[in-house]
């Protein structure tokens, strides 16, 4: 009460004098004190929050959607970093059937001015690939294997069975061709388009991609490109609902030929990893704490590119 009682007392002698004096404040001044409002609405206010860290999808007509279960009460608006969650920017509400799978968000609740009021990481369950460069010819003796991340945390099993039993419908399943679950094949998959993937691990031989002719060609172009969209089922709480992910291929002769802006890509998609995880934000300003504590304004909030995963192979 005595945080309360003070700032009633501070806000009363601000408005006493633009009443006495007859005078505006400048409007910086007057952002200033909007600015401090907020701020402290914000701090007395409940922390933002979706109830859980991690959704997964479901197996269900139509849309799974989830909505914040609390959050600061000033006036504000939603958004997320990196690019890929679906998120209402006015109500919160998170469509998790068509964000992107596998990655973890920093949800921002920020006020009108730009203040950020408070943040919640949460993931949305699936796999992802570390952007890696691969250069088959100085490991002639060894795989050059792209490993999936499950649920935005590098090392964490699968939650897939060990068994080899070709029969066991409890097993994961990528490159997934039976996209109804009925016993049919709807599409070719991306193994017959040369990317050598593990259908039961999800692992990525991009050695064997290579020699496979991945690029269409057994001596591809300098900088040849290509997208690989597959499917997959996890045997998690997703209840093997239908996933999938897009990755991206580069084929550079040697790694001087990798141009820098694709360099500056992969190092950009660091710098936003790190800064969805920490709790501290970038260098124009601190968010104390991520329970709404908020010490300081930062006007930018920029949702940056995560996907696709890229993976770069070098030939020579």
């Amino acid at each position: 009460m005595r945080r309360i009682h003070g700032w009633f007392i501070l806000s009363s002698l601000v408005l006493f004098s633009m009443w006495g004096c007859q005078k505006v404040l400048p409007e910086e001044a007057q952002n200033t004190v909007q600015q401090q409002v907020a701020l402290t609405n914000a701090n007395l206010a409940p922390g933002l929050s979706y109830g859980d860290s991690i959704f997964y999808l479901r197996n269900q007509p139509g849309d799974y959607t989830v909505l914040p279960v609390s959050k600061p009460n000033a006036t504000g608006y939603f958004k997320a970093n990196p690019m890929g969650l679906v998120v209402d920017s006015v109500t919160g509400r998170i469509n998790v059937t068509k964000s992107e799978t596998g990655l973890r968000y920093k949800v921002y609740y920020l006020d009108n001015l730009g203040n950020r009021l408070d943040s919640v990481k949460i993931v949305i369950s699936g796999i992802d690939y570390t952007d890696s460069i691969y250069r088959i010819q100085s490991t002639p003796n060894a795989y050059d294997t792209a490993f999936p991340i499950y649920n935005a945390r590098p090392g964490l099993a699968l939650p897939c069975s060990d068994d080899d039993d070709e029969d066991d419908d409890d097993q994961c399943v990528f490159d997934e061709t039976d996209l109804d679950d009925d016993g049919n094949d709807d599409i070719a998959g991306v193994v017959q388009d040369k990317l050598m993937i593990d259908i039961k691990k999800g692992t990525i031989d991009a050695e064997a991609s290579f020699h496979a002719g991945v690029f269409g060609s057994s001596n591809p172009g300098n900088g040849v490109t290509k997208d690989f969209t597959f499917y997959y089922r996890l045997t998690d709480a997703s209840n093997r609902a239908l996933n999938k992910i897009t990755v991206r291929l580069y084929h550079y002769n040697t790694v001087g030929d990798i141009p820098q802006w694709l360099l500056d890509e992969i190092n950009s998609r660091k710098n936003t990893a790190a800064e969805v995880t920490s709790r501290a934000s970038n260098s124009t300003g601190t968010v104390g704490s991520e329970s709404g504590a908020v010490t300081n304004r930062i006007a930018l909030v920029e949702s940056k590119p995560k996907r696709p995963p890229i993976i770069i192979i070098v030939s020579q």
